[in-house]
């Protein structure tokens, strides 16, 4: 009983709400006075709050990706793709296989000290200096990138060098999982910092 009496309130409540509700405004025709039509409202303008949450938004985004691009600058990204930047080599290229890794090691740290992800191009070398930049190009289809070491190994004698995933999808070597690939210490040119 005391369940009707709560149903009903509240249904009481939503009709009377709804009566509250603006009606659309009635304009009169000029030319025929007793004929009344309902004016058709055009899109309602913005009120600031909303502008101002778009704006916030926009900025937002916009900030997210200069912070992103600059990261990237700093931190040795693909600097390949980023037209005003040029790398050049420092030391000896050593060629050799080269693998991926992530699954499990995501998320854990690295010898650096940094978390493994699946966004930066990094790797792990065993004798490049930690921090330092390297360009890792696959012999198979020709595709480079340069990554960061932040990690050592790889475990495996066979490997030169283990990506992150991301490294491993600029090469194309994902579904492959083992490759032929060279390896060459680089560094940012002075025209080229940011």
């Amino acid at each position: 009983m005391r369940l009707r009496h709560t149903i009903g309130f509240s249904l009481a409540l939503l009709v009377m709400s709804g009566g509250a509700m603006p009606k659309p405004a009635l304009a009169e025709d000029t030319s025929h006075p007793a004929k009344k039509h309902h004016v058709t409202e055009s899109k309602a303008k913005p009120t600031k709050v909303a502008e101002n949450r778009h704006r916030h938004r926009d900025m937002t985004t916009l900030r997210t990706a200069t912070r992103s691009r600059r990261y990237r600058h700093q931190r040795g990204g693909d600097v390949e793709t980023c037209a005003e930047t040029q790398a050049k080599t420092i030391g000896e290229r050593e060629v050799g296989t080269a693998s991926w890794y992530g699954g499990r090691h995501l998320g854990r740290r690295t010898a650096s000290g940094e978390r493994l992800d699946s966004i930066h191009n990094t790797a792990a070398h065993r004798t490049l200096p930690l921090q330092s930049l390297a360009r890792v190009t696959n012999l198979d289809n020709g595709r480079s990138v340069i990554v960061r070491v932040t990690d050592r190994g790889p475990v495996s004698r066979d490997l030169v060098i283990d990506l992150s995933p991301s490294a491993a999808e600029a090469l194309d070597m994902k579904d492959a999982g083992i490759v032929p690939v060279s390896v060459e210490p680089v560094v940012l040119s002075a025209d080229a910092s940011p």
